[in-house]
Parts: structure tokens; sequence; C-alpha cells
């Protein structure tokens, strides 16, 4: 998960210099705004490789982890419809992505019955927090929001990460990532939406850019938030450290 993870900000990096053809007028949306989120997306994939493969010892805590961004897609999906009659909203709409029923299942098969409930236990403060950025938000900050929260697994998605991530946790059909039957057509769809955004409503063109930084930074503090420590984990420490106190008790009766 890490790898694609990281592959996804290489990704980011390159389309943030290209131009497309035929673009006029100066840098394009796209390239401006995944510009704008390098910062904070580096900061993100250092933590998400600290803290990833800690999660990905324990269904609970990979639950956990999706857990946040199903409340955070949630969110975005009912402020987008809530505001499609906006010109801009509605051309994001456009793209035809909804990502909150991949959350859903999966959360479903992890946590079984009553899922609702143990998702709503697992939420967290900074989850809470964005949740609430999102319900306040006006149309040109949810644009920014889709960005960001679609963008993630637009760019880093597909059936080749569902499968990956399904080799390590079995017990889920990983449907969060499976975004687009076509991910070549998706991820294309995607970038000359926002570039078309940025030439039809050149006004929002730094607010945009802006927001896009600004969400970035919110999905990073979820990452933080998450709990990435569970019994797998303290198992493992707690033999390493037994293993360190027979080595020194070894090493003294030598001497």
């Amino acid at each position: 998960m890490a790898t694609e993870y990281l592959a996804a900000e290489t990704a980011m990096k390159v389309e943030s210099e290209e131009v497309p053809v035929g673009h006029r007028g100066g840098p394009p949306l796209y390239g401006r705004m995944m510009k704008s989120i390098q910062t904070g997306h580096t900061f993100g994939n250092r933590v998400r490789m600290l803290k990833l493969p800690l999660i990905f010892l324990e269904e609970g805590l990979y639950a956990g982890a999706i857990t946040q961004f199903y409340f955070l897609s949630v969110a975005l999906e009912a402020q987008l419809d809530r505001h499609s009659s906006d010109p801009m909203v509605a051309k994001v709409l456009g793209l035809g992505l909804r990502v909150a029923p991949g959350y859903e299942a999966d959360l479903r098969e992890l946590y079984g019955e009553g899922w609702r409930e143990v998702a709503s236990r697992a939420r967290t403060a900074a989850t809470e927090a964005y949740v609430g950025v999102i319900e306040s938000a006006d149309a040109v900050s949810l644009v920014a929001a889709a960005f960001i929260l679609w963008g993630a697994l637009v760019v880093g998605g597909g059936k080749a990460t569902q499968a990956k991530v399904r080799k390590v946790i079995p017990r889920c059909e990983h449907r969060l990532f499976d975004v687009a039957e076509d991910m070549k057509k998706a991820r294309q769809s995607f970038k000359n939406t926002f570039t078309a955004i940025g030439k039809e409503w050149p006004e929002h063109f730094a607010t945009l850019e802006a927001e896009a930084a600004r969400f970035m930074d919110l999905n990073n503090s979820v990452v933080l938030s998450v709990r990435c420590w569970g019994v797998t984990a303290t198992a493992i420490t707690a033999g390493v450290a037994a293993l360190g106190v027979g080595a020194v008790v070894a090493c003294r009766a030598r001497a």
C-alpha cells in the first residue's frame, strides 16, 4: 500500500509539470493544484510509510484507518449533491465518481453486523473536525476537497491496487480502490476536468490552489490521528524486548 502512495506521488510530480496539448493562457489548474499539495503530500507519504506497516498487521487497524475516509467521503458527496446547481460543482459531478459506497462495502465486510456503530466509535477528533469543514464549505472549496479526496483514489487506485491490498488483508474485497473500469481513462478525465475548470473560472484559480493545499493538510491531520498500534505490534515489541533481556542475561551469566 505504501508503494502505491509513493507511485501516486511520483505521478503527481510529473503531471504538475505537464501542459496539456492545445492549452493556452498560463499553467493549467490541474498542474498548479498538484504542485500546491506536493509538500503536504510528501509529508503524508512519510507518515504513511511509518504507520502503514503497523496498520496492515491487523484488520481492525486497517478498518479504523479507512473508516476516517469513509466519513469524509460521505460528507463530501452529500455536500456536492447539495451544491449540484453550481456550474463548477456540476462539472466535478460530471466525472461520475462515487467513492463512499466502496468504503461502505469494505467496512461491512471488516466490521460485520453493526458496522455503522463500530465505525462511529472509531471516528477520530481530526475526522470530526474535517467533516465540519466540508459541511460548511462553499462550492469552490468543495471542488478543491473533491480534488483531494477523490484524486487520491483516481491517481493511486484501480484493480491492480485492489488486488495487492487483498493479498495483505484477504477478508475484504477492497472495493474502495475499484473506482473505475478504465483507470487510464478515469485519470485523464479527472485531469481534463480540473484543467477545464481553470479555463472556465479563472477568477477562482488562486483560491482552488490554496484550498487544495489546505485540504491536503487536513488529510494529513487525519492520517496522524489514525490508531496504528494494536495487539500484534505489542506482542512483537514484547517478544523483541524479551529477546533483548534474554541476551543481556546470557551475556552477564557468561561474564
